[in-house]
């Protein structure tokens, strides 16, 4: 198990170059969001982007995970983009195409993509019953989970506050809808499930560890975007490494400090000093 490096903390920086810095630290997962200006499929300059990053992921030969949870990509005025969950057609196929987008780009890239399921409301913001969500919510998973396969990319899902799938449970749950196809991985985030009280986290990991693609390392106040730098939380990260160490997981566990980019790399020095001290680099 490698321990990785979410770049969201990294704002500031050039990515072809933090890529470079992180492998030199230590780290070899790096995990890449969208942004606009900097990693956006709808600028000009964007294969050319990809180009560089390419270039500097075969250099340090990196795995790369992606993160399709960009605040304010689709929309300056939202901080969330269109939900797959959603039963509204016009955004649940607009959620469709944006993740369908990124498994064509991801295809001899990266090996694996995570993403939320969005939240399940209609036009007057009431929310459907689960039943009705989770059967609606398969039928879009189903048509990815087609699609990734066949470009041999894998997808895990976020569980997020306030979505469909809002916690570990929830995401155990929805294996029922998915009973013909169980290719769907589960992308834990620790900050989520503490503010969930998904507890004892490492516990809840492993029962989940058939499913278990990627682990975000980080903690999070509730109501707050901001992630607490490791080391700085009230949890000790590095126990639930540990745990899934012993259990000889092997995906992706990724650091992310997001919020603290004025920071620059110091936050990814400390964590791997914390991590290699536990003995769990």
């Amino acid at each position: 198990m490698k321990i990785g490096y979410h770049t969201a903390g990294l704002l500031l920086h050039d990515l072809p170059a933090a890529i470079l810095h992180l492998k030199q630290l230590g780290y070899g997962v790096i995990a890449l969001r969208p942004r606009k200006g900097a990693f956006d499929p709808e600028s000009e300059v964007f294969h050319r982007q990809l180009e560089w990053i390419a270039e500097a992921i075969a250099e340090t030969e990196m795995r790369v995970v992606l993160d399709l949870d960009a605040p304010y990509f689709h929309d300056p005025w939202k901080f969330d983009g269109p939900s797959l969950a959603s039963p509204r057609t016009k955004e649940s196929s607009a959620a469709l195409r944006w993740i369908s987008q990124w498994i064509e780009l991801a295809a001899g890239f990266a090996d694996l993509i995570t993403f939320c399921s969005g939240p399940a409301t209609t036009e007057n913001a009431h929310k459907l019953s689960p039943e009705i969500a989770l059967e609606h919510l398969a039928e879009q998973l189903h048509q990815l989970l087609q699609q990734s396969a066949d470009r041999k990319v894998s997808l895990a899902l976020r569980p997020r506050s306030g979505d469909a799938i809002a916690s570990v449970a929830q995401f155990e749950r929805l294996q029922q809808w998915l009973a013909r196809d169980v290719s769907l991985g589960l992308a834990a985030d620790i900050g989520e499930m503490l503010v969930g009280g998904e507890l004892p986290v490492g516990d809840r990991l492993v029962r989940n560890l058939e499913h278990l693609r990627c682990v975000y390392l980080c903690q999070r106040q509730a109501d707050h975007h901001a992630d607490v730098p490791v080391g700085h939380g009230e949890v000790a990260l590095t126990r639930i490494v540990s745990t899934l160490k012993q259990q000889d997981y092997d995906g992706a566990t990724i650091v992310r400090v997001e919020g603290h980019s004025e920071l620059g790399l110091q936050p990814a020095v400390e964590a791997i000093e914390i991590f290699a001290d536990a003995g769990v680099r």
